[in-house]
């Protein structure tokens, strides 16, 4: 399984002055050229709107805001979220966000300690992307093989073939019509199954 070179990431802040001054942070080999901006406001629409690997919650957002928009991230299927909570609302911040699967960071933080969540959030992401693509591909085998045995079922209990036989006469309008097996074993049910 290739792993993709880039990851993504949405910066969510309340002061624009701050995006150019994280981006300094960025480990330039994990993440994507561009660093993605939103307000706090806007923030739902597009997290709603476009998938993110990774997305980090500066401390200038308001600290109640901040810990809703991480748990509505986090919950969303972001793999990395990361909240930037002032030293106040540190210890309430960490509380909901081991409860509600993000990272917390006391702000202002050291910028190697940043850099390194930054590259193991982008890590991970890359890994549970890999391992969601691996589920589906075995899903939609586990499908074609559900199909096929119950076009097998039909084709024994109608036209009273071993299940060799039903296998083999699937397998060969397969090849014959350049189908899937999938495709042929969806006809079948489609015009024998009532």
């Amino acid at each position: 399984m290739q792993s993709r070179p880039y990851a993504s990431l949405l910066l969510i802040t309340a002061s624009q002055g701050t995006a150019a001054h994280f981006a300094a942070f960025l480990p330039e080999d994990r993440f994507a050229p561009e660093l993605n901006v939103c307000s706090p406001l806007e923030a739902n629409y597009v997290l709603g709107e476009t998938a993110y690997d990774v997305v980090v919650i500066d401390g200038t957002v308001p600290a109640e805001s901040g810990t809703d928009l991480a748990r509505f991230a986090a919950e969303s299927g972001v793999s990395g979220v990361l909240l930037l909570a002032e030293e106040d609302d540190f210890e309430a911040v960490s509380a909901l966000a081991a409860e509600h699967g993000f990272m917390a960071l006391k702000s202002p933080v050291d910028p190697s300690l940043l850099k390194q969540s930054l590259g193991m959030m982008a890590t991970v992401s890359q890994r549970m992307h890999a391992l969601a693509s691996r589920a589906e591909h075995l899903q939609a085998k586990m499908d074609e093989l559900r199909l096929v045995d119950r076009a097998k079922l039909i084709l024994i209990q109608r036209f009273k073939m071993t299940e060799k036989q039903a296998h083999r006469f699937i397998e060969k309008n397969a090849m014959d019509r350049c189908v899937t097996r999938r495709a042929v074993a969806e006809k079948i049910i489609r015009t024998y199954d009532i």
